[in-house]
């Protein structure tokens, strides 16, 4: 009844043939999305030609906006909600992985822009530390700008061991 009084309030009209069955699923025909025109920003754009031209002839491969879900085993069953609670929704920019190695991830790096001065951003910020540092992954966190490959061959050569 009350569920019933919410819809009429808010003019939502359920056709008797989308209720679902009990323990049925239904999927929409459509959704309201829509590709996004831009997969990467300016500077994101150009950091991954300089990253990907400075990794030519190496072993490392560059993967782009990989979510710390996928990137992260959570170990601990007692704190796994809370965990994936802090995981979930967040990505880093690059992913760096040695393909002679299985493709083992090797280095994370985020471009910090002026978005990342915000106090929402910087927790975010915090918590991704946090990750790479629990899980030693190293993270390399660079301003967000056009950078050469020789630049970005010089970052990798300073935070990666000499192989």
């Amino acid at each position: 009844m009350a569920l019933g009084c919410l819809a009429a309030l808010f003019g939502v009209k359920e056709s008797p043939s989308s209720t679902p069955a009990t323990g049925e699923r239904t999927v929409p025909d459509s959704l309201p999305v829509e590709v996004k025109r831009f997969f990467f920003s300016r500077d994101e754009n150009a950091f991954y030609s300089a990253l990907t031209e400075a990794t030519q002839g190496t072993t490392y491969r560059v993967f782009p906006n990989v979510r710390l879900n996928d990137l992260f085993k959570i170990t601990a069953e007692g704190s796994r909600a809370a965990t994936l609670g802090r995981l979930r929704d967040k990505h880093v920019d690059f992913l760096l992985v040695d393909a002679a190695q299985g493709y083992r991830p090797v280095l994370g790096i985020e471009l910090d822009g002026r978005s990342h001065a915000s106090e929402r951003q910087q927790h975010r910020d915090a918590v991704k530390d946090v990750a790479f540092r629990s899980a030693g992954l190293p993270l390399l966190r660079l301003p967000s700008r056009a950078y050469s490959p020789a630049e970005v061959r010089a970052e990798l050569h300073r935070v990666l061991p000499a192989r």
